[in-house]
């Protein structure tokens, strides 16, 4: 496995290799990496020539700097995952390798960018978008590997490639869950034993949101309803401030993102929520 760190190396490794006829599976990754991003990882071995792994904490999408500082890096853990799965090629850039300061030019997302998380994380799509793109452009053309845990992000990077013609194919890879439900998230690492519980209310959630779709609830609002009252049942021996904290359970038009006037068709259920100092996510196809 090659580990590199020099964006310019990057680009020229990733040229050389279509050069060779070649192709490249690119998984971007922050670190922390856990049995969600194998998948990606997994997928990409088998799907391309070479699979090839970004690891780099933007702080361009953190709106919010204790949640940069607290956001967990295990560098050498994370290299070691990578070699045992096979991975060829593992990009570590240092933070002024991706974003040379000062800083002068960042991509904007509209529209899509300003509900949901866009909503609660003001600038966050816009640092997303902009690292993904540069990336891209590194990378060249390749297949580029993304959960849909991060439903919104997928979307919204879905468009950017379709509208900025980059040479990708962005390949939704589905949620990996633990055997109670728990949607994976690097995230999960800060969570007590009690906050891990209580963050089950985010699956459970959206479990009885798409039971009553399947049932034939037509109307969103009801299924946003139940969510709701799902999410904010107490927990017996979990204490009050350990207890998920709604931001959203949303029913929404899986391309536009916005919630259709009765459920006709497929759709995607949504919630967010804080469960003592951290912000999860999670969602589910209905």
């Amino acid at each position: 496995m090659d580990r590199i760190s020099s964006a310019r190396e990057f680009q020229s490794v990733c040229d050389s290799l279509r050069i060779q006829g070649k192709t490249i599976g690119l998984v971007p990754t922050m670190g922390a990496l856990h049995d969600g991003h194998k998948q990606l990882m997994t997928l990409a071995k088998q799907q391309c020539d070479v699979a090839a792994v970004s690891i780099f904490v933007n702080a361009l999408q953190f709106d919010n700097p204790v949640d940069l500082e607290k956001y967990p890096r295990t560098i050498e853990a994370d290299l070691e995952f990578a070699k045992d799965l096979g991975v060829d090629v593992v990009f570590t850039p240092k933070s002024q390798e991706m974003h040379p300061e000062p800083i002068l030019f960042h991509l904007e997302v509209d529209r899509l960018s300003q509900a949901l998380e866009g909503a609660f994380r003001p600038g966050h799509f816009a640092g997303v978008v902009t690292v993904v793109a540069k990336l891209f452009i590194l990378a060249g053309r390749c297949r580029a590997y993304f959960g849909e845990k991060d439903f919104q992000q997928l979307a919204i990077i879905s468009r950017m490639v379709e509208e900025m013609h980059f040479p990708v194919e962005i390949v939704p890879v589905p949620i990996v869950r633990d055997e109670r439900g728990l949607a994976l998230s690097s995230r999960n690492m800060r969570l007590t034993p009690d906050q891990l519980v209580s963050a089950l209310a985010l699956s459970r959630s959206l479990f009885s949101g798409r039971d009553a779709v399947a049932a034939g609830e037509k109307n969103p609002e009801k299924v946003e309803e139940l969510m709701s009252e799902e999410l904010s049942r107490e927990i017996s021996g979990i204490a009050k401030s350990d207890l998920a904290r709604l931001d959203y359970a949303l029913v929404v038009d899986p391309s536009t993102l916005t919630r259709p006037e009765r459920i006709e068709g497929p759709v995607r259920l949504l919630i967010a929520a804080r469960v003592g100092a951290v912000r999860l996510i999670d969602n589910i196809g209905a």
